[in-house]
């Protein structure tokens, strides 16, 4: 048996455990992480290739009505195992993971870039900015829901919310409200 086989193999395995579960959801988060780290050229490419199809016969299996949403790392991330172009045509949201480039609160600038670089794959009304709460304070959060806002993004995600202080509560829903 050689290593694609056992990847194949898996791949059903994995997709067979999500159906017998998904009936009780309206749809299957996938969060796969950390795919393309070290992979470059035609290595970087089958683990995009490899990943999309994975994610291709789990959209073609999901019963009817059912939604595919995916948590991605951030185009400009240092993970590059997700082609962002045919992940966004075959789910209905894509979360992007703008977070961990280092220092906190998360740089504007990096957050942006994401966004813009994902905009250009998948339309806006499919895409979440995924925010990092623990990396942000009462300070810097308005800027980030702010961006979703600025580029019409479908919403936000928030991670790890257990870990948010009364303060950026409020912040969240004054910001929220405004929409």
């Amino acid at each position: 048996v050689c290593s694609s086989d056992l990847s194949e193999q898996a791949q059903l395995r994995a997709i067979q455990g999500i159906l017998e579960h998904v009936a009780q959801y309206d749809g299957v988060n996938l969060d796969l992480e950390g795919l393309g780290l070290t992979q470059r050229g035609d290595a970087l490419n089958a683990v995009r290739e490899r990943f999309t199809a994975f994610v291709r016969r789990l959209d073609q299996s999901l019963p009817a009505g059912k939604t595919l949403t995916l948590t991605l790392h951030a185009p400009n991330s240092q993970y590059r195992g997700y082609d962002y172009a045919a992940l966004g045509a075959l789910a209905d949201r894509i979360i992007i993971m703008a977070y961990d480039y280092g220092p906190v609160p998360e740089p504007l600038d990096r957050v942006i870039e994401a966004v813009r670089l994902a905009l250009a794959a998948v339309p806006a009304d499919r895409l979440v900015l995924g925010v990092s709460l623990p990396h942000e304070t009462e300070a810097s959060l308005p800027a980030k829901i702010g961006v979703a806002k600025r580029y019409g993004l479908e919403g936000i995600a928030l991670w790890r919310l257990g870990l948010v202080s009364d303060a950026v509560w409020a912040t969240i829903d004054r910001m929220t409200d405004a929409r």
